[in-house]
C-alpha cells in the first residue's frame, strides 16, 4: 500500500494531457549494469499518444527505453522472451512516440546494458489523449501489413500470368 502511495503523484502526472515542449523531466535515477527501472501507467481513453524521451546524464551511451503492455512486462521481468510496442536504440539519449489503440496497463522500461558502467538517466514521459489525425494514421498493424503484402503479390502474379497467356495466344504460330 505504501508503494502505491508513492506512485500516485507520478501516475497523476502521466495521465494528464501533454502540455507541450516545456515538459520537465519526471524522473532521474541511477542504473547499475544490467539494471532497469519501469514506470507503469494506464490507458483509459484511446487513441492515446505516448511520448518518451531519455538522456544519460552521467555514464556510457548504453541505455534504451521500451514500451510494453503489462502482460509483456511480466514476461520481461521473469527473463522470458517478450514483444515490445516501441523501443529506442542504445544511446546517450533517445526517444519514441507511439499511438496506443488498446485500453489497459502499460510500462515504460529504462534498461542499462549488462556490459555497461553505471548510468544516471533522466526520463521524460508524456501522454496525449487527443493526438493529431496525422499521428494516428501513420502505419498499419503488423498483421494487416502482411495481409496487404500477400494480397499485392497474388494480384501481381495473376496479372503477369494473364498477360503472358494473352501474349502467347497472340504470337503467330510458325510452320516448319
Amino acid at each position: 500500500m505504501m508503494r502505491l502511495a508513492r506512485l500516485a503523484p507520478l501516475l497523476a502526472v502521466l495521465l494528464l494531457p501533454k502540455s507541450g515542449a516545456g515538459d520537465e523531466p519526471l524522473r532521474s535515477f541511477r542504473l547499475s549494469p544490467g539494471d532497469y527501472r519501469w514506470v507503469p501507467f494506464t490507458v483509459k481513453q484511446v487513441p492515446t499518444e505516448v511520448d518518451c524521451r531519455f538522456q544519460v546524464v552521467d555514464g556510457d551511451p548504453t541505455v534504451h527505453v521500451e514500451l510494453l503492455p503489462m502482460s509483456e512486462f511480466r514476461l520481461f521481468n521473469r527473463g522470458r522472451e517478450y514483444n515490445t510496442l516501441a523501443v529506442s536504440p542504445d544511446a546517450a539519449s533517445g526517444a519514441f512516440r507511439r499511438i496506443i489503440e488498446d485500453r489497459g496497463q502499460y510500462a515504460v522500461v529504462v534498461i542499462n546494458a549488462g556490459r555497461a558502467k553505471p548510468a544516471t538517466v533522466t526520463l521524460n514521459l508524456a501522454t496525449d489523449l487527443n493526438p493529431s489525425a496525422d499521428a494516428v494514421a501513420q502505419e498499419l498493424p503488423p498483421r494487416r501489413r502482411l495481409l496487404v503484402i500477400c494480397v499485392s503479390f497474388v494480384v501481381f502474379f495473376i496479372l503477369v500470368g494473364f498477360s503472358g497467356l494473352r501474349l502467347l495466344r497472340a504470337l503467330p504460330r510458325s510452320r516448319v
